[in-house]
């Protein structure tokens, strides 16, 4: 029936495929059931997502206390992750504690000027319109009509605002679970990492346990320089941010700037993410602000990609930017901004093991073809 073997494979997989989609789809279409396993999922994935960020932020701080030693005493592991779980928690409870009030208070600020601020664009967009370079476009824009349009994106505004008001309980209710559970879940990953790989090299041979080792460290060497060094960017991209825009004397610098490093974790464009709410706070006070936030913004990204994203990633990745870009535009449409944050280094380990088969099958082709040769040379001289 089939002319050779790799047709008759090829053939059987896209069967079993098929077969497998088709029961994919019926399963999914089964609301009542699927719906559990959607919420079940959604409020684990989070805590776990979270969870696994902060252990690779630590990870390279608990090296570094590993290698401590007194003399011919080596400190102990348990010890060393005793102590860098403090250090995470007073750095956790003195963050929140120093700029969660700065935030909140700038946030209380900014919907009680809002107001006023849509008073300010009303007027800057009147003072446009008077200029002689507008009036040369023939524009039919009445008083009436930037009323409105003010008017519409003030409701929207408001509208959204209390819609963000309304999910503050849910909001609260997740974020005090999630504080009670991501640290617990924090500890037990630094105490039992090394359990971790030997735990996976049970489900495979004894013979592919080495190659099971070896790929796991690179896909956590790859994960820890990924995560950790992005950690450092936003830390670093936010405290920059906020203290150009003191300088430049735009309001709400400390909101502004978590913003701008938070939105700095996805790659490419989420700089412009979160530069953008600058851009409406200066555009509500004077236009000549967005001159200032663009040389801000050009100086920041600067110093943060030819220095400290080459120091602290480097080629870790090693993935093209088109493919970066695609990947977020296809993760952004499906799953948000989540989807843009975690879409990168989760294709990253696709390619890392996908790479690594890879190398294992040509080393096996090859050691094949050796083999052989060995054997017929072997038959020849007998």
């Amino acid at each position: 029936m089939f002319p050779n073997e790799k047709l008759k494979q090829v053939f059987f997989w896209t069967i079993e495929l098929l077969a497998l989609a088709t029961l994919l789809l019926i399963v999914f279409s089964f609301d009542f059931l699927m719906k559990p396993i959607g919420v079940f999922c959604g409020t684990v994935f989070i805590p776990l997502i979270t969870s696994g960020f902060l252990y690779y932020c630590l990870k390279p701080l608990q090296k570094v206390i590993e290698k401590i030693k007194i003399g011919s005493w080596q400190l102990p592991r348990t010890f060393a992750v005793i102590i860098t779980f403090t250090v995470f928690m007073v750095v956790i409870v003195g963050a929140l504690m120093i700029f969660v009030p700065l935030i909140l208070n700038e946030i209380t600020n900014l919907v009680t000027s809002m107001p006023s601020v849509m008073n300010h664009a009303q007027d800057y967009v009147q003072h446009m319109i008077d200029e002689p370079w507008f009036k040369r476009l023939n524009l039919s824009v009445s008083d009436k009509d930037i009323r409105n349009a003010v008017s519409q994106y003030s409701s929207s505004f408001i509208k959204i605002t209390a819609g963000t008001l309304t999910g503050v309980v849910g909001a609260a209710t997740s974020f005090t679970i999630g504080a009670l559970t991501v640290p617990i879940i924090v500890f037990y990953m630094l105490s039992d990492s090394n359990r971790f790989l030997p735990a996976i090299q049970k489900f495979f041979p004894k013979n592919r346990a080495e190659d099971v080792e070896i790929l796991g460290k690179e896909l956590d060497r790859t994960i820890e320089r990924y995560i950790s060094g992005q950690a450092i960017q936003m830390i670093f991209v936010g405290f920059a941010m906020s203290i150009g825009f003191g300088v430049i004397g735009l309001p709400y610098i400390w909101l502004l700037g978590f913003i701008a490093g938070v939105a700095n974790i996805v790659p490419y464009v989420g700089p412009f993410i979160g530069v953008f709410p600058a851009v409406l706070v200066a555009l509500s006070i004077n236009w000549k602000m967005l001159i200032g936030i663009v040389i801000l913004m050009a100086i920041v990204q600067q110093i943060n990609g030819s220095i400290i994203y080459p120091a602290l990633i480097g080629k870790s990745l090693r993935i093209h930017p088109l493919t970066v870009m695609l990947l977020l535009l296809a993760a952004g449409n499906l799953w948000g901004m989540i989807g843009m944050i975690v879409v990168v280094p989760f294709y990253a380990i696709i390619r890392t093991i996908a790479l690594y088969i890879f190398k294992l099958k040509q080393a096996q082709r090859h050691e094949a073809k050796v083999s052989s040769l060995t054997k017929s040379l072997d038959d020849d001289l007998k």
